[in-house]
């Protein structure tokens, strides 16, 4: 299950359980908008009870990244398991962006550092 809410060019997702195919169809279409309309987007991804990605999800995911990834300037991660950190690690290797890990009690920073030039 996911939420999305937009701000200007800073797009956020709160997640819960697995993201799916699904998922993605709804996700993809608000980041490519945010592209659209700014130029470059910032995403801040709340995990809140994550489970992760499903195989077209993932896919999705990465795709994306492959082909706006010069289009995102800053990914926040916020998490709570010690997974996601390492997901979120694994993930900054392969994007052409800064992406950043922070914990769930570091949402208020996890904010400013997304929105912050």
């Amino acid at each position: 299950m996911h939420t999305i809410t937009a701000e200007n060019n800073i797009v956020c997702v709160r997640v819960s359980g697995k993201l799916t195919q699904d998922d993605y169809d709804e996700l993809i279409p608000s980041w490519k908008a945010a592209i659209a309309r700014y130029g470059k987007m910032r995403l801040l991804f709340i995990m809140e009870d994550f489970h992760g990605w499903d195989v077209g999800a993932a896919w999705d995911d990465f795709r994306f990244d492959r082909k706006h990834g010069g289009q995102i300037e800053r990914v926040a991660m916020v998490g709570e398991k010690a997974w996601q950190h390492w997901i979120t690690k694994l993930g900054a290797v392969f994007a052409d962006t800064t992406v950043r890990y922070f914990e769930r009690d570091q949402l208020s920073e996890a904010e400013r550092w997304v929105r912050s030039e």
